[in-house]
């Protein structure tokens, strides 16, 4: 199972997506990357339109098509 699946199954089982991001990020030395601390620091701060437009961003970056991408997201946590 794939995290993302991992993170919808928490979720449909009442799990709040806050805690499980922070329980996975917590001690991860992702948290080490500015982006992805800024990234956290949104989300903590309930900031879900700057987390949007950053991940966004990283998309265009590397080529991807952020509604595509945002679709398979939704699709992998069964949304």
């Amino acid at each position: 199972m794939n995290p993302l699946m991992m993170i919808g199954k928490m979720m449909k089982n009442g799990g709040n997506p806050q805690q499980i991001f922070q329980q996975m990020m917590g001690n991860n030395p992702a948290m080490n990357n500015p982006i992805m601390k800024n990234a956290f620091d949104m989300a903590q701060k309930g900031d879900s339109k700057g987390v949007e437009e950053l991940a966004r961003n990283l998309c265009r970056e590397k080529g991807i098509n952020p509604d595509e991408a945002i679709m398979k997201v939704k699709q992998q946590l069964g949304m």
